[in-house]
């Protein structure tokens, strides 16, 4: 939990600010999920109520890399999800290599969104799926890539009222910029490839990605707004 703390530490110097101010969202990783235990739990709780929290995450399924075991990640997955519903907040998920058994969780569980799959690269199954259930998809830059046109071709049929843009900066700096060290200004370049992709004009993706990111996390419009 150390990334979380320090998240939550970095939002809280920004509540009120009207210069940009930073949100968080706390959580247990996909790849930490062994480490979950009663006292992380504790402190995602404690977390979620202070100021500058918007949501819980990232937590997931990946099945891409042999560890941690999939038993770890299921245990984690379903311990925050119903942390994030007991306090109605928003989760980011992880998804990787692992849709089906990921939306069967979601199902069981009871999760109703909102929520969004981050760094989203899952086939059109996977982006209807999400939607389905309340999620947003979010695209990083990964979408830019030449090679990246099974990815693309999802982008072009996802509904712009589902869609989002991130960077996961420091890594995944889209075109022209790949290989270089992501910087979150480079969702520009993202979005702009994300607008051709669906056939929109680029302002007004970035119109109705501003909606959706305040859909999704109601608590940033609020702090953003304190005084």
């Amino acid at each position: 939990l150390p990334s979380s703390r320090r998240a939550v530490d970095l939002a809280n110097r920004e509540v009120g600010s009207d210069q940009h101010p930073l949100s968080a969202v706390v959580g247990v990783s996909t790849h930490l999920a062994a480490d979950w235990s009663d006292r992380a739990e504790e402190e995602i709780v404690e977390m979620l109520d202070r100021e500058g929290v918007v949501g819980l995450g990232e937590t997931g399924l990946d099945d891409h890399y042999p560890e941690p075991p999939r038993s770890d990640q299921e245990r984690s997955l379903i311990a925050q999800l119903e942390i994030a519903m007991d306090k109605k907040v928003p989760v980011v998920f992880h998804l990787r290599d692992a849709a089906e058994d990921f939306f069967k969780i979601l199902d069981r569980v009871g999760f109703a969104g909102p929520g969004v799959l981050h760094c989203f690269t899952g086939d059109e199954k996977a982006m209807r799926m999400g939607i389905e259930r309340n999620l947003f998809i979010s695209y990083s830059g990964i979408v830019t890539f030449k090679k990246s046109t099974d990815l693309q071709a999802v982008a072009a049929k996802t509904p712009l009222e589902s869609i989002l843009v991130e960077t996961d900066s420091p890594y995944l700096a889209p075109v022209p910029n790949r290989g270089k060290r992501c910087e979150p200004a480079n969702v520009i370049d993202t979005a702009k490839v994300v607008a051709e992709l669906i056939g929109t004009d680029y302002e007004i993706l970035e119109e109705q990605v501003e909606t959706n990111l305040l859909k999704l996390f109601p608590r940033i419009g609020a702090y953003s707004n304190s005084d």
